[in-house]
């Protein structure tokens, strides 16, 4: 009895791994597929454009349809083009449908974005097939906030008369709520004014090193200092 019931275990096992190499492995990956996102750069400053890429591979041995890809569009990032065309954005998030998607094959698309403020911002994409989640992404942009200068000045000469010479800071105009403090080597207050315009000459100041402190309000809830030397010399 016991090598009749040995022989029908082996049986049942042969069986088993029959049944597993004809229908478990060919369905494992019937509906595999790839999903992939890549951008050219994870740290971005405010105001500036960054372009990621996202790919669907086909891997299984017949054609996928009716998938959906999701990706959201945080706060924080603005939606400048996507290179897809079957595409639409709906409460922050942007829908590409893929319609059919031989075996084999590969579908991609370019999106890029702007960076409006900075902080962590974190995107999810999803891919969806006939409704159904299937692969999800997580992906974190690290926004950095803008900055402002874009060249120190650490010098600037004054005539006799003080006529010739402002200090000048590149790009400040931009960013008319501002406030420019200047201290001596004493560190006591010689200059301050708000909303400044790049229109003080030093004029009342002698001829010596002072330093400065830019303070620079991008909106409620950023902002930027900014620090440096000047270098007064009178001509003669």
């Amino acid at each position: 009895m016991a090598s009749v019931f040995s022989q029908a275990q082996k049986k049942r096992k042969s069986l088993t791994a029959t049944l597993a190499q004809l229908f478990f492995v060919p369905f494992a990956f019937a509906g595999e597929v790839v999903f992939s996102y890549t951008a050219d750069k994870t740290v971005a400053r405010q105001g500036e454009e960054l372009t990621y890429s996202v790919s669907v591979h086909n891997c299984a041995a017949s054609a996928a349809g009716n998938m959906l890809i999701v990706d959201s569009i945080p706060k924080g990032l603005t939606l400048l083009s996507c290179s897809a065309d079957d595409y639409r954005l709906s409460n922050r998030s942007l829908l590409v449908r893929i319609a059919r998607l031989p075996a084999g094959e590969e579908f991609s698309f370019d999106v890029t974005v702007r960076v409006d403020r900075k902080g962590t911002l974190a995107k999810t994409l999803l891919l969806r097939e006939n409704g159904v989640t299937i692969k999800t992404l997580q992906h974190k942009i690290c926004a950095l906030s803008k900055n402002v200068l874009t060249g120190k000045v650490s010098m600037f000469t004054l005539s006799c008369d003080g006529a010739n010479g402002y200090f000048e800071i590149p790009g400040l105009l931009s960013y008319p709520n501002n406030e420019l403090i200047v201290f001596n080597r004493y560190s006591d207050k010689v200059y301050q004014k708000r909303n400044y315009a790049n229109d003080w000459n030093g004029s009342n100041l002698p001829a010596g090193n002072y330093y400065y402190l830019l303070t620079i309000y991008l909106d409620n809830s950023v902002v930027q200092k900014y620090n440096g030397a000047i270098a007064i010399k009178r001509q003669p």
